[in-house]
Protein backbone atom coordinates (compact mmCIF):
# COMPACT_ATOMS: atom_id res chain seq x y z
CA UNK A 1 0.00 0.00 0.00
CA UNK A 2 1.15 3.42 -0.01
CA UNK A 3 3.28 6.17 2.34
CA UNK A 4 -0.93 6.72 3.96
CA UNK A 5 -1.21 3.77 4.98
CA UNK A 6 -1.76 2.13 9.06
CA UNK A 7 -1.76 -1.06 9.93
CA UNK A 8 -4.55 -2.96 12.08
CA UNK A 9 -3.53 -5.79 14.74
CA UNK A 10 -6.74 -8.02 16.07
CA UNK A 11 -6.97 -10.02 18.73
CA UNK A 12 -9.48 -12.41 17.70
CA UNK A 13 -10.51 -14.38 20.43
CA UNK A 14 -12.67 -16.55 18.14
CA UNK A 15 -9.72 -18.17 15.32
CA UNK A 16 -7.23 -17.59 19.10
CA UNK A 17 -5.21 -16.10 16.88
CA UNK A 18 -3.17 -11.96 15.80
CA UNK A 19 -3.95 -11.07 12.84
CA UNK A 20 -2.35 -7.89 11.58
CA UNK A 21 -3.29 -5.98 7.70
CA UNK A 22 -2.05 -3.20 6.31
CA UNK A 23 -4.85 -0.51 5.46
CA UNK A 24 -5.58 3.09 3.74
CA UNK A 25 -5.39 5.37 6.25
CA UNK A 26 -9.65 6.33 7.53
CA UNK A 27 -10.70 9.59 8.48
CA UNK A 28 -13.86 7.21 9.97
CA UNK A 29 -13.40 4.59 12.62
CA UNK A 30 -16.15 3.19 11.16
CA UNK A 31 -14.39 2.48 8.20
CA UNK A 32 -11.66 -0.10 10.38
CA UNK A 33 -14.91 -1.56 11.56
CA UNK A 34 -16.14 -2.39 8.41
CA UNK A 35 -13.34 -3.62 6.86
CA UNK A 36 -12.64 -5.96 9.61
CA UNK A 37 -16.18 -7.73 9.52
CA UNK A 38 -15.40 -7.65 5.73
CA UNK A 39 -12.20 -10.18 6.65
CA UNK A 40 -14.32 -12.32 8.66
CA UNK A 41 -13.62 -11.03 12.14
CA UNK A 42 -16.77 -10.69 14.42
CA UNK A 43 -16.12 -7.21 16.31
CA UNK A 44 -17.95 -8.35 19.23
CA UNK A 45 -15.42 -11.21 19.98
CA UNK A 46 -11.57 -9.36 18.85
CA UNK A 47 -10.21 -6.81 20.02
CA UNK A 48 -8.27 -4.22 17.16
CA UNK A 49 -6.16 -1.39 17.34
CA UNK A 50 -4.76 0.90 14.80
CA UNK A 51 -0.69 1.79 14.28
CA UNK A 52 2.24 3.05 12.05
CA UNK A 53 4.91 0.53 12.41
CA UNK A 54 4.24 -2.65 11.26
CA UNK A 55 6.90 -4.22 13.72
CA UNK A 56 5.13 -6.58 16.33
CA UNK A 57 7.27 -6.84 19.63
CA UNK A 58 7.75 -10.62 20.83
CA UNK A 59 9.35 -11.82 23.56
CA UNK A 60 10.61 -15.24 24.86
CA UNK A 61 9.58 -16.67 27.73
CA UNK A 62 12.22 -17.88 29.28
CA UNK A 63 14.02 -14.62 29.19
CA UNK A 64 12.08 -14.01 32.68
CA UNK A 65 12.56 -17.12 34.93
Amino acid sequence: MGEMSKYITVLDFEAERVFQYEVPTFNDHNKYEEYLTNKGHNLSNCEWMTHEEPRVITTNHEAYH
